[in-house]
């Protein structure tokens, strides 16, 4: 069971200029490792990277820094998203560019944190934290911010299995 500690959408910093940037942090009952891999497995990311009215059709990853990745959504229309990992520390750190899905032709950035944690229960488990920013537009980052949501409910019925 996760927790959601926030999901909001809230101002950047001055180097990205007015676009807003989206931060959701969530609490899984998994290990910080499980979470990480959830990130950097094609056949585990598959099952969860994308909002519930879509499915992924496709996941291709060279997990290096500098490496590529591509991720393909499926519902009525195709949506594909693309970046390069800049930064990998497992399992505590991600951070990529993303690119496609109604970016208007931008490349954001995502950054994944993620550390050991308490579950409200009491169990262990792992605060997992993402930072999406560099949006063309607060509407795009409203968007982004409900997919994410959706995806990470997923993620938590994946970790669950």
């Amino acid at each position: 069971m996760s927790e959601a500690l926030s999901s909001e959408t809230v101002a950047p910093a001055a180097a990205f200029g007015t676009a807003p940037t989206v931060r959701i942090t969530r609490v899984y009952a998994a290990s910080p490792q499980a979470v990480f891999d959830a990130w950097t497995k094609p056949e585990q990311l598959s099952q969860w990277l994308c909002p519930y009215d879509l499915k992924v059709a496709e996941v291709e990853m060279d997990l290096r820094v500098g490496g590529a990745y591509s991720v393909v959504m499926q519902g009525e229309e195709r949506h594909e998203h693309h970046g390069v990992f800049e930064a990998i520390k497992a399992p505590e750190r991600l951070v990529m560019s993303w690119a496609g899905g109604g970016l208007k032709g931008v490349e954001s950035r995502l950054t994944i944190a993620i550390e050991a944690a308490e579950t409200p229960d009491g169990r262990q488990g792992a605060r997992m934290t993402l930072i999406h920013e560099r949006f063309p537009d607060a509407e795009t980052s409203t968007n982004y911010q409900g997919g994410w949501n959706s995806a990470f409910d997923k993620l938590e019925a994946a970790l669950d299995t």
